[in-house]
């Protein structure tokens, strides 16, 4: 299903949802294709309870094979040079979130969003942020009714302690993708968290 593709991952900071995106990282490699990633600047600097930045860098250039891309400049190729046929980014914080909705472009990940919709092909986003529900809302919105951009499914991480929170099914990126190739977005787009 994506057989020869280049698929970008761009990695932003969303902390808590890194371990998962390892694992994602290691399933989307069992697959016949060519893996570049892309990391935004406070995942490039940012040590945190959960990783240290170097950590991290290491275990995605250990899994995908080749260094990751840190620069709006070494992103920028992805546009004219070498096109992405699929670009993920997960987990998506609400930072990025609100970069795309309103077509800023200030770090690699966001550079690999615009290059990759320069060529007319997909985005999806795997949304992880506590105000999803609330002050994000309306950018998740605007996202979701915005031509090639596809979300991948999403629960209530814990309703009582933080009610406006959304993660990401890191279970349903595959599925997410294989439908965003044919122009189609999953659904149900708000899942019970059982994985």
């Amino acid at each position: 299903m994506f057989n020869g593709m280049k698929i970008g991952v761009g990695i932003t900071g969303s902390f808590c949802s890194l371990s998962n995106c390892l694992r994602f990282l290691k399933e989307l490699k069992k697959y016949p294709v060519d893996i570049y990633v892309f990391i935004s600047d406070q995942v490039n600097s940012c040590d945190t309870r959960f990783f240290k930045a170097n950590q991290l860098i290491i275990e995605v250039e250990k899994i995908i094979e080749k260094k990751v891309i840190c620069s709006v400049v070494e992103a920028e190729i992805f546009g004219p040079q070498i096109p992405l046929d699929l670009m993920v980014v997960y987990p998506c914080s609400a930072n990025t979130l609100a970069k795309m909705a309103h077509g800023i472009n200030d770090n690699a990940v966001t550079m690999a969003v615009k290059s990759t919709l320069r060529n007319q092909h997909n985005i999806v986003l795997g949304l992880c942020s506590n105000d999803l529900l609330s002050t994000s809302g309306m950018n998740m919105m605007k996202i979701f009714n915005t031509k090639h951009f596809y979300l991948v499914p999403m629960y209530q991480d814990d309703v009582i302690k933080k009610p406006n929170s959304l993660i990401a099914r890191r279970d349903l990126i595959i599925q997410t993708m294989i439908n965003a190739l044919v122009d189609k977005q999953i659904q149900p787009l708000f899942l019970m968290k059982k994985e």
